[in-house]
C-alpha cells in the first residue's frame, strides 16, 4: 500500500504538506478559498485538486485497524512504530494509525526494521 506521505513526485512533496496544513487551519474551506490558495501557490487549480484527491484517497486507506485498542499491540513496538513513522509525518495520530497497520500484519515489524537497518 502506498501511504499518503510517500509522494510520486518529489517536487509535489512540499505542496502536499502545505495542502495538509491549509486543511488543518481551514477544516471546511469553500471552493473559492481552495482555488485562492492554489493561485497563491502558483498551481493550476485542476492540478491542485488532483493533489488533494490523491492525498484524500491515500489517507482513507490508512487506519484499517482504527478499532483496535492500543493495548492489543505490544506497547514497545507501538511506541517504536510511532517514533519511526514520525520521521515521515508530523501528525502523531496518523503515525499511530500507520504503525498499527504495520503491526497488525507483523507484530514485531519495527524491531525487525531496526535490526535490518543496522545490518
Amino acid at each position: 500500500m502506498k501511504t499518503f506521505y510517500k509522494f510520486l513526485f518529489e517536487e509535489e512533496k512540499s505542496i502536499e504538506y502545505k495542502i495538509i496544513d491549509f486543511f488543518r487551519k481551514n477544516p471546511n474551506p469553500s471552493d473559492k478559498m481552495v482555488h485562492s490558495f492554489a493561485n497563491k501557490e502558483g498551481i493550476d487549480e485542476h492540478k491542485f485538486e488532483e493533489i488533494i484527491y490523491k492525498l484524500f484517497s491515500n489517507y482513507v486507506k490508512i487506519g484499517k485497524n482504527r478499532d483496535k485498542k492500543d493495548s492489543e499491540f505490544d506497547s514497545k513496538e507501538l511506541k517504536l512504530g510511532i517514533k519511526i513513522e514520525m520521521e515521515h509525518i508530523d501528525d502523531e495520530s496518523i503515525a499511530k494509525e500507520i504503525a498499527k497497520d504495520h503491526l497488525s500484519e507483523l507484530s514485531d515489524y519495527y524491531s525487525r526494521l531496526v535490526k535490518m537497518e543496522k545490518e
